[in-house]
């Protein structure tokens, strides 16, 4: 995983949420692994079958959605950290910090801490 691979995640994201495109849903949620776990920014723990149904009811919900990945550092080769800002029509909705784990080259594990 690299930087590139995290861009390219949050963009396929951002087009399911923005424009509904099923075939970045579908790469987005190929990029997890089977044991995959989220921690979201209010403490709720998601598996992927739960990320995968709360998506599927949400395609093209957002529009004017952008989701920017910035300051993104390697801890270590299975680890990333980086800064996650969600806009919408340009105005910041929320900023979170971010540590990502990998595993066989999926995401293995996600941690979303708000930033104020």
């Amino acid at each position: 995983m690299n930087g590139d691979f995290l861009v390219r995640h949050h963009h396929q994201l951002t087009a399911w949420l923005r424009d509904g495109d099923a075939e970045s849903l579908d790469a987005f949620l190929g990029a997890h692994h089977d044991a995959f776990e989220l921690v979201t920014t209010d403490g709720v723990t998601l598996d992927l079958e739960t990320l995968r149904e709360t998506l599927r009811g949400v395609g093209g919900s957002q529009p004017g959605l952008s989701i920017e990945v910035e300051e993104i550092t390697s801890v270590t080769p299975e680890v990333y950290r980086f800064l996650e800002r969600h806009r919408v029509n340009g105005a910041v909705l929320g900023t979170r910090v971010v540590t990502a784990v990998m595993r066989d080259g999926l995401l293995l594990s996600v941690q979303e801490t708000a930033r104020r």
